[in-house]
């Protein structure tokens, strides 16, 4: 996915109130992510006394400055209605930073939002990323290009036949498509990912992702909790072929999943 159409999409959801309570925003850019991490929590505040960032010090987020950090969360606003808390290079954070972090991940204080700003989400725990909803912001590719291309059309094809309860011997034919190698599987993947996210979107009402009768007819079927499962499946399935794990194996229960 390009970084524009995530970003217009999450700028559009904090306008209209509609963001979730916590999120991993990963990107290889910290200039860029930081400026999209501000600009999307003064949408949620327009007063920089509620927004509070917080960054390494040395190598790493320190315990004590997240400590310092959920002790203003629990305070209410200073200004506005609601607080954001801006976490930089919180794949950096200790184990016991991020263990500490975990509570307050659950259950926001106040209704605040909190920002996890990182370079590789993988560093940090299962159990955090569990806990936020993980957008990328500039890996994968929009819909162009021959190759990728083909991904998105077999990943639109197969994430139909799953939303609309096909059954998996019915999908399965189609499987062998995306499965021969590996960056084929990673195409199909992100594609799939980006796919879920548009029906979120539409959902949510960004008119933008609503491109047609089909798209604005499944997002009517789903709920965010669902396609953010199904978002975890993807990333799981991601992980699983960098490690080398047998490709069709790891897209077929993937789907199973799935359904």
């Amino acid at each position: 996915m390009k970084q524009e159409p995530v970003k217009e999409g999450l700028v559009q959801l904090a306008r209209e109130g509609k963001l979730m309570h916590a999120y991993i925003l990963e990107g290889s850019n910290d200039d860029s992510l930081i400026q999209f991490a501000r600009e999307l929590a003064r949408e949620v505040t327009p007063y920089g006394e509620d927004i509070h960032i917080i960054c390494k010090d040395g190598l790493s987020v320190k315990d004590k400055t997240v400590e310092g950090l959920l002790v203003r969360l629990l305070s209410k606003p200073m200004v506005g209605e609601r607080t954001v808390a801006v976490i930089r290079d919180a794949d950096t954070m200790t184990h016991h930073a991020q263990n500490r972090l975990l509570k307050t991940l659950e259950e926001p204080p106040g209704g605040s939002i909190l920002l996890l700003l990182s370079n590789n989400a993988e560093h940090l725990l299962p159990t955090i990323r569990s806990r936020c909803v993980l957008y990328r912001l500039d890996d994968g590719q929009e819909c162009e290009g021959a190759y990728v291309e083909a991904a998105c059309v077999q990943a639109r094809s197969i994430g139909v036949m799953i939303m609309e309860g096909k059954s998996y011997y019915a999908i399965a034919g189609k499987l062998a498509e995306v499965t021969g190698e590996r960056e084929q599987a990673f195409a199909f993947l992100d594609a799939l990912e980006k796919w879920y996210r548009d029906i979120l979107f539409c959902a949510m009402g960004v008119a933008s992702k609503c491109t047609d009768s089909q798209m604005q007819k499944l997002s009517r079927l789903v709920t965010a909790e669902k396609v953010y499962g199904a978002i975890a499946l993807i990333e799981e399935a991601r992980r699983d072929i960098s490690r080398h794990i047998n490709t069709n194996h790891t897209i077929k229960n993937m789907v199973l999943k799935m359904i």
